[in-house]
């Protein structure tokens, strides 16, 4: 099975999507169809919006024409640690042989809390192929 993981990013005050995100969401739509399943990955990292990443990508990119049963919701996560410690069983339930990684290139290549290899450790996938939004 061939699964895009989108990364959340940190929702504004107002409940609306930071510019970062709606990069990453709209890059997420012009390869959708390329992928079996979407993983959406982020809690509520924002307390004064109060609301999961996860959640909130997934209603946009239904809203957008993505079926909800290609879809599949990580909404506790609030640290790209945990992105990748929590979205590790369910990649596994869905038997995941391809993984593709998407988020910003800044969050992708940055050296601390690295997303690629926090996916490869809490995986245990060796190939993780990237997109940056």
């Amino acid at each position: 099975m061939k699964i895009l993981v989108v990364l959340g990013n940190r929702m504004n005050d107002d409940g609306t999507f930071s510019d970062a995100m709606m990069d990453r969401l709209n890059k997420t739509l012009s390869v959708a169809e390329d992928f079996d399943k979407i993983v959406v990955t982020g809690g509520v990292a924002n307390p004064t919006a109060g609301l999961a990443e996860g959640d909130m990508m997934c209603k946009w990119l239904v809203e957008n024409g993505v079926a909800m049963t290609k879809i599949v919701v990580e909404n506790r996560s609030h640290t790209t640690k945990e992105n990748a410690k929590f979205t590790a069983p369910i990649l596994k339930g869905l038997g995941a042989e391809e993984v593709t990684l998407l988020s910003s290139a800044y969050h992708i290549d940055r050296k601390m809390y690295n997303p690629l290899r926090l996916f490869k450790k809490y995986t245990k996938l060796k190939s993780i192929e990237v997109i940056r939004a």
